[in-house]
């Protein structure tokens, strides 16, 4: 095990499991949907401009969105989703998510202060969210702490509504790297109260569900204006069988893994890791819709240079992110390696880099497409490590509910303890 993640390099390395499961509610689903509506506007935006500056703004305005997500996410699986603080804050964070979606589309000079302002607002509901907590919560300190960042965050958003565009953004760049810079540095606070390590995934899952249906929304919205032909709707049932393919990828692996062994271990840093590589993978989805849609649905030359660009690009960031969170997995085991599958992966980024100059029309473009991920599918499939990780993922999960059934007690039935402590020993 390296000695830089060991637990002894984290406070607090005696973290225990939570005693009670916690599982998404039916108003944390609802606040996760309307960021079906935020991300079907941001890739429009995309859409409308895909030049590096409009790309620029749009990533810009993803983070931003994606942020406001994560703010809601770790409250509630550090405090609970059943109480009244995070209930009340979270139906006003629902209003102020969908004013952003409508702040998305337009230009700067027009939107941006609209944006800036509903932004504002959602970082001063977080902020009295955690002012709830100072009293009640066993770790006011870490309540404190994300009280003024947020409230720092929530400020210089305020302020850039009165900026003009260009210096905005600046702005914009600013609040965002306030709250990632405060989570970085403020890991020893933040292990005092960890996310729930059941809730946490869930919730990631399922906005990982979304941006994949974004891609859904996507392809049906560019095979609408072409013929209801078997060869005019063949790129769309591609794209739909790629789009199953990343769905395997991603979901067919021991994802909740890190999390249980960082909230184990008291790891702070591999949870964050963990939580931050999917900031750049759901982007890259968004925009693979994007690339795919206007694929399907544009004619020409250009057309087909500009889904090659968007498509390979975007999924090349998709296989190095899946490649990513597969080697935090191992970091998080202490046996960081190359295996099969991230071989697999990063070689299917670099088959789409490749594809990115290949002169091809939309339905062959979309046949390599599909191959690559096909193939990538299959060596991940096939690989020993995926097994073996889902046992060790089993075993940590058996540990947690053991604890729970011994009120404590985490020494739990010698059988169980063994076959724990066999899966989570690192194969040769």
């Amino acid at each position: 095990m390296s000695g830089a993640d060991t637990p002894a390099a984290e406070p607090n390395s005696e973290t225990k499991f939570p005693k009670q499961e916690q599982r998404a509610t039916w108003l944390e689903l609802f606040f996760d949907l309307v960021f079906v509506t935020a991300l079907d506007q941001l890739a429009q935006r995309f859409g409308d401009d895909a030049s590096g500056r409009g790309f620029g703004i749009f990533a810009l305005m993803f983070v931003a969105v994606w942020w406001a997500w994560v703010g809601n996410t770790l409250f509630a699986g550090r405090y609970g989703n059943q109480g009244r603080p995070y209930r009340w804050g979270t139906a006003l964070q629902l209003l102020s998510v969908g004013g952003l979606a409508l702040g998305v589309l337009g230009d700067l000079s027009d939107v941006g202060g609209f944006f800036s302002g509903l932004f504002a607002v959602n970082r001063f509901i977080l902020v009295g969210m955690y002012a709830a907590q100072i009293k009640d919560a066993p770790s006011p300190e870490l309540a404190r702490a994300q009280l003024r960042t947020f409230g720092l965050s929530a400020l210089i958003w305020l302020a850039s509504a009165w900026l003009p565009p260009g210096w905005q953004q600046v702005a914009w760049g600013c609040a965002v790297g306030v709250d990632a810079v405060a989570s970085i540095v403020s890991r020893r606070v933040q292990g005092q109260n960890m996310p729930h390590p059941e809730h946490l995934p869930e919730r990631v899952g399922l906005l990982t569900i979304i941006s994949l249906g974004a891609i859904i929304t996507e392809i049906v919205s560019g095979a609408g204006s072409q013929k209801l032909t078997l060869t005019s709707q063949l790129p769309a049932g591609l794209s739909l069988l790629t789009t199953l393919a990343l769905f395997k990828l991603y979901f067919d692996e021991a994802r909740d893994l890190p999390v249980l062994l960082a909230h184990r271990d008291g790891r702070v840093g591999t949870l964050l890791l963990w939580l931050y590589t999917h900031l750049p993978l759901t982007l890259a989805l968004t925009a693979l819709g994007v690339g795919i849609g206007h694929g399907i649905a544009g004619q020409g030359p250009e057309a087909d240079r500009h889904e090659r660009v968007t498509v390979a690009l975007s999924l090349t960031a998709i296989f190095l992110n899946l490649a990513a969170l597969r080697a935090v997995t191992q970091h998080a085991l202490g046996k960081l390696k190359m295996d099969l599958s991230i071989w697999a992966l990063l070689l299917g980024g670099a088959a789409m880099l490749g594809l990115m100059f290949a002169p091809l029309a939309t339905l062959p473009y979309q046949a390599a497409t599909l191959a690559v991920c096909g193939l990538a599918l299959l060596a991940v499939w096939r690989d020993p490590a995926r097994q073996f990780l889902a046992r060790t993922e089993e075993a940590v999960a058996e540990e947690a509910h053991a604890d729970d059934d011994s009120s404590g007690n985490s020494a739990g039935p010698p059988a169980k303890q063994q076959r724990s402590a066999q899966a989570t020993t690192p194969e040769a």
